[in-house]
This record gives structure tokens, C-alpha cells and sequence, in this order.
């Protein structure tokens, strides 16, 4: 059975952080998480031991080549992701109760409640949950516990995941709780076997004849980690003009800062820490382009996934070697004519968060370079 690893030093620091920065609102809001947190990853250790006895057979679970779709925040991943997930003919993602609730037990527990005389019941606490915790993000991202998601519950279980900051926007630098790459071998291997026996627990309870996907805007400083243990994974990759993309993906966060530090400002050291992130992300992804071989690396622009989705799914089949079915063709036209008739009401600018088109080009101008984006 593989443990959940735990990132010391980014419980350390996420500690002291709190701790010099406690309020009473806070403090209601660290407790209820921290306990939370406890609690789940507790219960995944006793559904894992019992996996272990029940359905012994998930270790033998092959994971053959997962596809990684991955961007600066708000470039897009969503929308590719929940279009590929529609194909459950060959790709087999998660929803988000999947991920944090990642044990066989636990999944055909849920899915049997789901189907049987409780199910009306348990849809309405589904509803609940939704409204309560996700309702924040309302025309920003549509999130929801019976949504596709990403797999980055996987991270935060073992604090290895920016995501964290969400909670606590007073860190002084993620360190190498978002840079696994960094860490040493010891610690990337603990994480990828509890990584690995999660993506092994999750094909097998779905049918475990597809192919993983999961989308993720934090998998830059993760990739040369992932690779050396799935070597056949692919990569989609999408790009946005940053000076659409990073204030977009502040507001995100600040959105849910506000919550419990109504106080903090736009123009704060936090938003500044997401920024620093935003561009070494940029940056990692020329490093990937030009060493990866096409066959394992595909880039997607966000202003052609939004022009023509249905196009760039085609041209996503082309690049994996795969035959759409009749039925999720269909699906996908029917999907991609209801997008193309939305049309986002928000507008965020880089000078709400004290940033200005300047810097932003100055620090990225190899990426204005490469992706002809305008200055």
C-alpha cells in the first residue's frame, strides 16, 4: 500500500506563515480546512488499506500513455479537458469527488449510493456542497464536486501544490512545494508512487482499458518528474497572450482571498508571488517545446480553441492517432455549437494588480517572440 508522502517543509512553512498572520476571520477558515484536510487524508489511508484487501488487483492496473493537458491559469485547460472527457470510449479523467476521494472502496460506495434509492438525496447534498463552496467562482470557473476536474487534490493531500495559498495568500515563496523537479529523488519518488497507485485506483475503478486525463495549471515544475515515471505520457499544451491570461488567473485566486483577508489588496506580495510563478511558467513551457518530441508534446493556441473547438479537438485526434466514434463526434458538435455562442462578461487588466504591459513583455519577451504576440 503506498502512503500519502507529506512535504514537511511546506507544512512548516504553512504554519508559520499562519501563525504571524492570524486573525479571527482567518483563524475560523484555517481551522475548518486544516481539520478537513486531516480528516480526508485520514480516510483515504483506512479506504486505501481496505482497497488492499477488497480489490487487491488495482496494483496490477497498467497506466499507459496519460495525457497531461497544461497552461498558465486561464489559457483554456477546462474547456480542452471537459471536450476530451466527453470521449469515455478511450479517456477516463476526474471528477473531483474521484480525486479527493481517490479508493476504489470509496468510489463504488459513492456510485452506488448514486444509483440506488438514496440517489435523489444524495443529489440534493451534491447540490448543496456546490452552492456552499463552489458558488464563488460563478462565470470565473465552473467547479463542482460531480464536475470534471483536475487532479490536484492528488498535490494538495501531500502539500506539494501552490493551490495552498488560496487559504494562505502570506507565504514568502512557495519553494519546493510547487517545484517538485527541485526536490530530491527520494522525496519525487515517495510523491509519484502515491501518484501513480492513484491514477492505477481510479482506471481501475472506471474500467481501466483508457487512457488517464487530467488537465493542470500547475504541471509546469512537474513535468521532467511526471515523464520519468509515464515516459510515454503526452503533453497538450495551451498558450494565451499573458496580458490576458495573468490577470485573469490573479482574479481567480483573489476572489477567494477576499473570503478570510477581505483586507488584502490586489496590489499585494501574494499577488506578486503568483505573477513570479506565472512568468517562470511561461518560461518552462519554451524549455519543454524544444527538447520534447512532437510526438509527445502538442500546442494549442487559446484563440483557436475558442474560434473553432470542435477543429481543434479534431486536430488533437490527429496528433494521438485516434478515431472519434459516431456518437462522441456527435456529442462534440452538439457540445462546441452551444460554446461558441458564449461570450465571457469579465474583463481583467494587468494594473489592478500593480502590473503594466511593460514589465509583463520584459520579462517574457522569448515567449512574445515565439507565439507572435503582440507587445
Amino acid at each position: 500500500m503506498s502512503r500519502i508522502p507529506i512535504n514537511r517543509d511546506a507544512l512548516r512553512q504553512i504554519t508559520r506563515a499562519a501563525a504571524e498572520n492570524l486573525s479571527p476571520r482567518r483563524a475560523w477558515t484555517w481551522a475548518g480546512f486544516a481539520g478537513a484536510w486531516m480528516t480526508i487524508r485520514g480516510l483515504l489511508q483506512v479506504g486505501r488499506r481496505i482497497d488492499d484487501v477488497l480489490y487487491p488487483a488495482w496494483k496490477d492496473q497498467r497506466v499507459e500513455q496519460p495525457v497531461f493537458i497544461f497552461a498558465n491559469g486561464r489559457s483554456g485547460t477546462t474547456m480542452l479537458h471537459r471536450l476530451l472527457s466527453y470521449d469515455e470510449e478511450h479517456f477516463a479523467g476526474f471528477k473531483l469527488y474521484q480525486s479527493m476521494f481517490n479508493a476504489v472502496s470509496y468510489q463504488r460506495l459513492i456510485e452506488a449510493i448514486g444509483e440506488g434509492p438514496l440517489g435523489p438525496i444524495a443529489r440534493k447534498g451534491v447540490d448543496l456542497i456546490n452552492d456552499t463552496f463552489f458558488s464563488g467562482w460563478e462565470g470565473i470557473h465552473e467547479m463542482g464536486i460531480d464536475k470534471e476536474e483536475e487532479d490536484e487534490a492528488l498535490f494538495v493531500y501531500a502539500l506539494e501544490s501552490p493551490t495552498v495559498s488560496l487559504l494562505n495568500p502570506y507565504l514568502e515563496g512557495y519553494g519546493e512545494m510547487a517545484w517538485l523537479d527541485m526536490q530530491d529523488d527520494e522525496s519525487r519518488r515517495a510523491f509519484m508512487d502515491h501518484y501513480e497507485a492513484s491514477l492505477k485506483k481510479h482506471l481501475f475503478s472506471v474500467g481501466g482499458d483508457r487512457r488517464f486525463i487530467t488537465k493542470n495549471v500547475f504541471l509546469h515544475p512537474r513535468v521532467r518528474t511526471l515523464l520519468q515515471r509515464f515516459p510515454d505520457a503526452r503533453l497538450l499544451y495551451l498558450v494565451r497572450h499573458p496580458y490576458k491570461a495573468l490577470p485573469s488567473f490573479l482574479n481567480m485566486f483573489y476572489e477567494k482571498w477576499i473570503t478570510h483577508s477581505p483586507e488584502l489588496p490586489k496590489e499585494s506580495p501574494a499577488a506578486r508571488e503568483l505573477v513570479e510563478l506565472g512568468y517562470a511558467y511561461y518560461r518552462v513551457a519554451l524549455e519543454l517545446m524544444d527538447t520534447l518530441p512532437k510526438e509527445r508534446f502538442h500546442l494549442v493556441r487559446y484563440k483557436d480553441l475558442i474560434k473553432d473547438p470542435k477543429r481543434v479537438v479534431e486536430e488533437v485526434y490527429g496528433w494521438m492517432e485516434l478515431e472519434m466514434s459516431p456518437a462522441y463526434r456527435a456529442k462534440l458538435e452538439e457540445v462546441t455549437r452551444r460554446q461558441k455562442r458564449y461570450k465571457s462578461s469579465h474583463e481583467y487588466s494587468l494594473e489592478e494588480y500593480g502590473l503594466s504591459k511593460e514589465e509583463v513583455y520584459e520579462n517574457l519577451r522569448d515567449v512574445f517572440s515565439r507565439f507572435g504576440f503582440e507587445p
